[in-house]
């Protein structure tokens, strides 16, 4: 009856720890979501942080942010690549096809 105590213990803590792995990661960023926070302006910052909750990481809320913020000008259903320090989206488009998007890094706003 103890070694069916200590292995239903076992499993008990292996299961808590299991649910709580990643919810606590989720807690913390990255290296490389502090340095893309870390680029963006205070009040974009700000916003992020308060979004990146309940599951969702640094970098998936700020490709959500600027998706969206391309959709406003531009067509677009995807965005196939990203290049943060020179402010280019490549995104694919609801025909299929592939274009380039400038954005300022700092506000995720799209350029003209």
């Amino acid at each position: 009856m103890t070694q069916y105590r200590k292995s239903a213990a076992l499993a008990a803590l292996t299961a808590i720890a299991l649910i709580a792995a990643p919810a606590a990661y989720a807690l913390s960023a990255t290296p490389l979501e502090r340095a893309e926070l870390a680029g963006l302006s205070p009040a974009m910052q700000a916003q992020v942080e308060a979004r990146a909750v309940g599951g969702n990481s640094v970098t998936e809320v700020l490709q959500v942010m600027l998706l969206n913020n391309i959709k406003i000008k531009h067509e677009a259903s995807l965005i196939v690549a990203l290049d943060w320090g020179k402010g280019v989206a490549v995104v694919q488009l609801p025909s299929g096809g592939l274009t380039a998007v400038q954005f300022d890094p700092k506000t995720l706003q799209i350029k003209s």
